[in-house]
């Protein structure tokens, strides 16, 4: 529920006016109300793109695509998620490979698979972004050392139906994001896999394309 957070911060300001909370009491709730506002935006972000991608049918714009300046961008975004829970977030990338897709969509679904990692990486955890060449594609993967899933919940998420699971640090999620990387490959001419075993982590990755089709 969006509105949790805010109501998690409209009960803070008022308990710090009614009653003078000590400043250690307040920071104790802080990291709380992070994580559900965090939550809060990278749900926002999903449902305006997925409400762009209705109104104007989302069609992609490609171009080339700088990997070191889009993925500065997007650990920057999730550097407080990852620090919360004393996550590295480090590259692994040939950052002179240049795909050729849209960067607006690309960054979306490189951050939902980030933030995905974070999510279910435990405490003190690492997750990987990086490339490998196949040719006419490049492939981005973000690989964790987290809980990892069996079979059963690895086949929920590669079906086509909304499903999420709770994070290591109980974070909640609502299935949209990975739904939105899922549509958002195919329009860019490229696909997402997933590779995890229970216990041992996760690997999401995508492809895209290093030159445009024929038809772009």
């Amino acid at each position: 529920d969006l509105r949790m957070p805010i109501y998690a911060l409209k009960n803070l300001f008022k308990n710090m006016d009614a009653y003078d909370m000590p400043a250690d009491e307040i920071k104790m709730m802080v990291p709380e109300i992070h994580q559900e506002l965090q939550f809060a935006t990278n749900v926002m972000e999903n449902l305006l793109q997925w409400s762009k991608s209705q109104l104007q049918a989302a069609a992609a714009h490609p171009e080339a695509l700088n990997l070191q300046v889009l993925t500065e961008q997007v650990i920057g975004q999730l550097n407080l998620q990852a620090k919360a829970k004393n996550i590295v977030i480090n590259r692994q990338m040939d950052l002179g490979e240049t795909p050729w897709a849209d960067k607006d969509m690309t960054t979306m679904v490189l951050r939902n698979l980030v933030s995905n990692a974070v999510k279910f990486t435990p405490l003190h955890g690492k997750v990987t972004i990086g490339t490998r060449d196949h040719g006419e594609h490049i492939e981005i993967y973000v690989k964790d050392n987290g809980k990892g899933m069996s079979g059963e919940i690895l086949e929920k998420l590669q079906s086509e139906a909304f499903y999420s699971t709770a994070g290591t640090a109980n974070e909640p999620g609502t299935g949209l994001g990975l739904m939105l990387c899922k549509e958002y490959r195919a329009r860019n001419g490229g696909r997402l896999s997933i590779q995890s075993e229970l216990g041992r982590g996760s690997v999401f990755s995508f492809t895209l394309p290093k030159s445009p089709s024929p038809a772009g």
